[in-house]
């Protein structure tokens, strides 16, 4: 089952911040889209996370994370991702997933193989030659922004030279 988004991107976000580094709405975006990668190489095609990637012009975006955050622009996130609480309609930071140690494992990889990057140079490499985003926007001429396959991204992935690192962590197969 995957998780929930807002999870995933709040891992992603405390691993950052653990390691002192600032995190913009665009480098967000790229941490989440590797972090997803990776998972389905990793899981034979299990998604990460509830919603799609969008083909944008800079690179992949989850369309509901671009808005959750596009109130920072080019800043560093200073929040987590949030639900309202039905009761009382404050704000209330979504729950990291726990006691998931494939997941803390993923985090980790992805912090450590892309955190130091900018969010420009993440959205540079996600358009090399043969990326699913490249080929989605190849795909789809005159369509704006159009979804990423996910066995597109599954494909690519599995693929990589990084994917040696993280292969070699054993998650369950459902």
């Amino acid at each position: 089952m995957p998780y929930p988004y807002k999870s995933v991107t709040n891992a992603l976000l405390n691993k950052m911040r653990s390691k002192g580094a600032n995190v913009t709405p665009l480098k967000l975006q790229k941490l989440l889209y590797y972090a997803c990668g990776y998972y389905l190489a990793a899981t034979r095609g299990r998604p990460l996370i509830d919603r799609t990637f969008k083909a944008w012009v800079y690179g992949p975006v989850l369309p509901v994370l671009y808005y959750h955050f596009r109130h920072y622009g080019n800043d560093t996130i200073v929040s987590l991702a949030y639900d309202f609480d039905p009761m009382s309609g404050a704000p209330v930071p979504v729950p990291t997933p726990v006691d998931k140690a494939f997941f803390d494992r993923l985090v980790d990889f992805v912090v450590a193989a892309y955190g130091h990057y900018s969010g420009r140079r993440l959205s540079e490499m996600t358009h090399g030659p043969g990326n699913p985003w490249g080929k989605t926007r190849l795909d789809n001429p005159g369509i704006e922004n159009p979804g990423i396959d996910q066995f597109r991204m599954l494909e690519y992935f599995a693929k990589s030279v990084e994917f040696k690192d993280m292969a070699a962590v054993d998650e369950p197969r459902a």
